[in-house]
């Protein structure tokens, strides 16, 4: 769609032509053509024309949301798995300070379908919720299989990749496909070839200062988003004083909690994969590369707006290591958001994950992990 402006519209329609072309053509099967039929009806026409009907409102309707400015915006980035949510929705109580979006708003990022949203949304409170309990039950039916691993919803504080998933520029596609190798390109976005690259930035700095319209201009963006690694030098370029907290956790442990989130829908879409498969596997390999990536990056930014966090930090002293933050990004602690953060972590302490998961079960070797992340290994004062 070259003739709508990137600020309107962007999607890379190689990615999802190549999607439909490997289920249809290349690994022709009738599950697999009927996946990549579904795939594109949705993705490629129906949320793509949905978004490009709403966000060409938006330039009629609100075109005032083109004067935000977005400063200093906060990212908590890391690996998958992590800690990203547990430390993105302790920060998001600090609502004085901070916006955020939710899962639905990264899919339809559009002003006029939030207010939409919400009209309808006020409607339906006061008819008894039968809209909410519909969709409570859409996204038990979707997510339920997650609970364990990573509790998500259309209605809850979520990362920004649904919005780079339909704009077909994120790794999160493997989601469903088992071709993920096909989709290297997309491991590291910052790679994609300049034009893309531009396209990319103009369509995601319209849409912040959207989200941000609706959601309160007046605040600080805070967005945590698990596999934009691979897009720091975009954001850094787009948000020059961007303020980046990343998360570090044992590759031992990060690279198979991380395929076993990531590849969970595989259960139900590809059963007859082993996990111990070279398909499963490469969820590993943009683990690794995520991991080179920040360290080539990480330079680039300045020390007050860069913190590193080792994940047992987070884990074992949550206050402290959010307190933490708060010092080394210069971020005002209010007494409502120490209030409200001592008790979320006092309740936090009760918490016990049922996510289990080993290198083993999917084939992982330590000496290949270790040889190509020592510096990890260094800086987290970890044993080979």
């Amino acid at each position: 769609m070259v003739f709508i402006d990137s600020s309107v519209f962007y999607t890379r329609a190689k990615t999802h032509l190549k999607f439909v072309y490997l289920h249809c053509i290349k690994h022709f099967t009738i599950k697999n053509f009927f996946i990549g039929i579904a795939y594109g009806l949705i993705i490629g026409v129906i949320v793509a024309f949905v978004n490009v009907l709403f966000r060409l409102i938006d330039e009629l309707m609100f075109p005032n949301y083109k004067d935000i400015e977005v400063k200093q915006p906060v990212f908590i980035i890391s690996n998958p798995r992590s800690g990203t949510t547990f430390l993105h929705r302790l920060m998001c109580l600090d609502e004085e300070k901070f916006v955020y979006n939710l899962l639905y708003h990264t899919i339809l990022p559009s002003i006029t379908l939030f207010r939409m949203i919400d009209f309808f949304g006020k409607i339906d409170k006061k008819i008894g919720r039968p809209m909410r309990r519909f969709f409570d039950y859409i996204d038990n039916k979707m997510f339920s299989a997650w609970d364990d691993i990573h509790a998500t919803g259309f209605n809850k504080t979520e990362e920004d990749e649904g919005l780079h998933f339909v704009s077909g520029i994120s790794p999160s596609i493997g989601l469903i496909t088992p071709h993920l190798k096909d989709f290297k390109e997309l491991y590291i976005p910052d790679k994609l070839d300049d034009k893309a690259n531009e396209q990319m930035k103009i369509f995601y700095k319209a849409t912040i200062q959207r989200w941000m319209y609706a959601l309160g201009y007046d605040k600080m963006f805070l967005c945590k988003t698990v596999m934009s690694t691979g897009r720091l030098q975009m954001l850094h370029d787009i948000f020059p004083d961007v303020k980046i907290v990343f998360l570090l956790r044992n590759p031992y442990e990060a690279i198979p909690s991380f395929t076993s989130m990531f590849a969970e829908p595989w259960n139900t879409f590809y059963p007859e994969i082993p996990e111990n498969s070279s398909e499963y596997r490469e969820w590993g390999e943009v683990g690794i590369a995520y991991y080179k990536y920040f360290y080539e990056q990480k330079q680039n930014f300045k020390q007050e707006n860069l913190i590193t966090i080792p994940y047992t930090d987070l884990i074992k002293n949550p206050k402290d290591t959010v307190l933490k933050i708060y010092n080394q990004l210069q971020l005002e602690v209010t007494p409502t958001f120490l209030e409200k953060l001592t008790a979320e972590t006092q309740k936090s302490r009760k918490y016990s994950s049922k996510h289990e998961y080993s290198l083993e079960q999917y084939g992982f070797e330590k000496e290949h992990i270790y040889k190509e992340l020592p510096m990890i290994f260094d800086e987290l004062h970890l044993e080979k």
